[in-house]
């Protein structure tokens, strides 16, 4: 990949003027109930057009990424016992039979997390290996980790209770003499014995897509943006961070940072519209004065792409509970505003204080919808908390399950689509869970927000593949819409683990003391991933304003640019 694409610097920050009728101060409420008809015609956007368009793939290389090296002899094969490995920690050699027949000598055993078994190997030359560990388990739920030289590069679960072959797919390893091992995560599992194999190529038609946003009056710059988006899925992984300091943008201590360290600068610049809300304000919080004026310039000015989630305060009189302060009153524990009695009409006023919010927040966002700048929403998110355990649901608008937290889902896309005619969103469902699927008409990427332990650098492959399971026509993007420790490209590229971008999260995750941190990203893998060809930095952006809506018809006019 060429890595010195033009920096699109031109233009300017559309309609700036256009903010003066931009408030932050606290909203009124709006109590009235009018009928669908009325709503329609209630709220007219008036989009900057975008001119005449000469449309351009900018030098971005589309090609498919295989990750398969056709030099690596096809019978290669490493074998070995797993008690002929090295023990790490307190794994130990047992020879008791209550996970069946083993082979050789005995079989490891993991006591606790760390501990590992490693072998070392000589690999013929740099490519993708399947790791087939004939292994039982305490648990089918229990993760473990693949490591290379130390590193974890891939995770993966124990198959059957009793000795059977478990596969962990499509390790990146480069030429030469590795150590490879098998750490305990979770553990409780039992591994008789290894082989490690040259794995078959990853079928790439797993990130073929839909073209179709789910609003049919999306905006063409919104068209755009999802059409690059789309062509890069399954290619590239999009850099991303989340900024802390909303009134800084651009000049946010972690953007700063980054680019001190690495030379580059991540594409997606993630925002919390959270201080934007009736309940924030009234509460005395605020601090995203800037947020719309950021938005616009880190797409008009950087060529960059925004997203935007909300940490959503219930209601004023419903915060402030447990003893809670009132600035957490989007956690469950922090407010006692029951969703689903909201939705229902049992509390009219919660159902009142739901809908003021929607419309107060439709209408700060409205700006951005008249100035056409897409962006990447991400409401709701984390409804289902933690797929692993159940009933853990940290975010009021998931507490009352997901049945109301479907409601609300789409009652906001209709509202926010229909109504206040917000064509510039892009929808991104990020509940977690696949039964909270609100159905494939009302989203369109789907997100996991991703904190493994501390310099986890492997992709977290099954987090993606549950996010693949959540659409029944398995037709969306995948994306990392949060995440602690970052993910090494050439494990996720290799494992199939292709999120559409990643969105590092702000404060501990990226910064410490100030200055960029290795507490959760060793500086090693901070530099990596932001040189990585696989990675596309802000430097390396197309311009995104004229990329074109349809890249096949894009390509057939012109001769396959």
């Amino acid at each position: 990949m060429n890595r010195t694409f033009k920096r699109t610097t031109a233009g300017c920050l559309a309609a700036v003027m256009a903010f003066s009728a931009f408030s932050c101060g606290k909203a009124e409420k709006k109590t009235d109930k009018k009928t669908d008809e009325s709503k329609a015609d209630e709220h007219v956007v008036n989009v900057v057009d975008e001119g005449e368009v000469v449309e351009s793939l900018g030098g971005l290389d589309l090609s498919p990424v295989t990750m398969i090296n056709p030099d690596i002899p096809a019978d290669f094969s490493f074998e070995s016992e797993a008690e002929a490995g090295t023990l790490v920690g307190d794994a130990a050699v047992l020879t008791g039979k209550f996970a069946g027949e083993f082979t050789g000598d005995g079989f490891v055993t993991f006591a606790q997390k760390d501990d590992e078994v490693t072998f070392e190997v000589d690999i013929p030359g740099e490519g993708s290996y399947d790791l087939k560990m004939v292994m039982g388990g305490d648990s089918e739920t229990m993760t473990n980790l693949i490591t290379v030289d130390g590193n974890p590069v891939v995770s993966f679960k124990n198959a059957q209770p009793q000795f059977t072959e478990t596969v962990a797919e499509k390790i990146m390893i480069p030429a030469g003499k590795h150590t490879i091992g098998i750490k305990a995560q979770d553990g409780g599992i039992y591994i008789d014995s290894v082989k490690l194999v040259p794995s078959e190529p990853l079928d790439l038609s797993q990130y073929e897509v839909t073209k179709e946003l789910s609003n049919p009056n999306a905006s063409p710059k919104a068209k755009r943006l999802y059409n690059f988006l789309r062509d890069c899925y399954g290619k590239y992984t999009i850099s991303g961070q989340y900024i802390d300091n909303l009134e800084t943008g651009k000049e946010d201590r972690e953007i700063t940072e980054i680019t001190k360290r690495t030379g580059e600068t991540p594409v997606i610049l993630g925002m919390d519209v959270g201080g934007l809300g009736i309940s924030s304000q009234e509460n005395g919080g605020g601090g995203a004065t800037m947020l719309p004026y950021h938005a616009m310039d880190w797409y008009n000015n950087e060529n960059g792409i925004v997203t935007l989630c909300w940490h959503w305060l219930a209601p004023s009189d419903y915060i402030g509970v447990n003893g809670q302060p009132w600035w957490r009153g989007f956690y469950t524990d922090s407010t006692n505003f029951s969703l689903s009695k909201a939705l229902s009409g049992e509390d009219q006023k919660g159902h009142d204080a739901l809908i003021a919010e929607l419309d107060n927040m439709a209408e700060q966002l409205t700006i951005l919808a008249e100035n056409d700048i897409p962006i990447l929403w991400r409401p709701l998110h984390e409804a289902g908390g933690d797929y692993r355990y159940p009933q853990n649901q940290w975010f009021w608008w998931g507490a009352s399950g997901k049945d109301a937290y479907i409601e609300l889902w789409k009652l906001m896309y209709d509202k926010f689509t229909n109504e206040y005619h917000l064509n510039n969103l892009i929808w991104v469902w990020n509940a977690q869970i696949p039964e909270w699927y609100p159905g494939d008409e009302y989203v369109d990427i789907i997100g996991y927000d991703c904190y493994p332990d501390p310099h986890d650098s492997s992709p977290q492959k099954e987090k993606y593949d549950l996010m693949k399971e959540c659409s029944p026509t398995h037709s969306k993007i995948i994306a990392e819409t949060e995440n602690g420790a970052m993910f090494d490209p050439d494990a996720a590229f290799s494992d199939g683990s292709r999120w559409a971008w990643f969105s590092t999260w702000n404060g501990e995750f990226t910064l410490k003391d100030l200055q960029l941190s290795d507490e959760y990203t060793t500086y090693e893998m901070w530099d990596k991933i932001y040189a990585s060809d696989r990675v596309l930095t802000l430097s390396e952006m197309p311009d995104l304003k004229s990329y074109p809506m349809d890249t096949e018809a894009f390509l057939a006019a012109n001769g396959g640019e």
